[in-house]
């Protein structure tokens, strides 16, 4: 192996054990495409220098892993410019809001930053997780803005249900896709949380690419149809200040 595929190896294996935080060799081979062996011997390596814990022959993230993350996260530039809106937005309307950030290259999506409301109805949402496009508002409103290409390869190969374990309906996400573009924000109903209301737009980087997203979870009893406009709103106000500050052109 090359120097610059063993540096590939070793990169995708420590973002595996972020998003597989307890797996053993044979998992992480299998989600790989990697032999067992050469998987667990890299497995080992990080191990030794503490990117990695073994425990019963379990992997999970080791301490300077930890580290590492701990003295970036604060650093993302992202959540230090879109945390005083998210706190802004979530006083205004009481309610959960948060960052989307997109992985155009897996067209995957995780949530950078969220505020919610001392409402005891409230969502606590997980930070960093990597999710599909295709469920959710939060997706969705990406989702939208990507090439048809990558819209087919994203509906494709999703063989994920959405909570109330429905399959995805191809027909369905083009058309909310479609609804999308046409009205400037995406709507999902039970997607990722029972019972819940998502509702998210998109915000873009200084090229016109769409960047991520900000979005609403809210309790779907507690929603009514008459909220939306305001919601919408707030959220397109919210996302124009992100893409301005990100570099964005004003009509972007």
């Amino acid at each position: 192996m090359n120097e610059i595929g063993a540096i590939n190896r070793v990169l995708r294996l420590v973002s595996l054990l972020s998003d597989y935080p307890h797996l053993n060799a044979k998992q992480a081979a299998n989600l790989l495409g990697w032999p067992v062996s050469s998987t667990h011997r890299l497995l080992r390596k990080l191990a030794e220098h503490e990117f990695a814990e073994q425990t019963d022959g379990n992997f999970s993230p080791g301490m300077e892993l930890y580290r590492i993350v701990g003295r970036l996260s604060g650093k993302m530039p992202f959540a230090e410019i879109a945390e005083p809106l998210l706190d802004a937005l979530t006083r205004q309307f009481n309610e959960t809001s948060m960052l989307t950030i997109l992985e155009r290259r897996q067209l995957r999506m995780y949530t950078a930053q969220a505020a919610s409301p001392q409402d005891p109805m409230r969502y606590i949402v997980e930070l960093n997780r990597r999710d599909p496009l295709v469920w959710g508002a939060s997706g969705r409103a990406l989702l939208a803005h990507l090439s048809p290409e990558e819209i087919d390869t994203a509906i494709a190969t999703c063989t994920t249900t959405n909570i109330r374990g429905e399959v995805l309906d191809p027909a369905e996400v083009r058309a909310a896709l479609e609804a999308t573009l046409k009205e400037g924000f995406a709507l999902s109903r039970s997607h990722r949380t029972l019972n819940s209301i998502g509702i998210a737009v998109p915000f873009f980087g200084p090229q016109g690419d769409v960047i991520g997203s900000v979005g609403f979870q809210i309790p779907g009893f507690r929603f009514r149809e008459e909220q939306l406009a305001g919601l919408v709103e707030g959220l397109t106000q919210t996302a124009l200040i992100i893409s301005q500050q990100i570099g964005a052109k004003p009509n972007f």
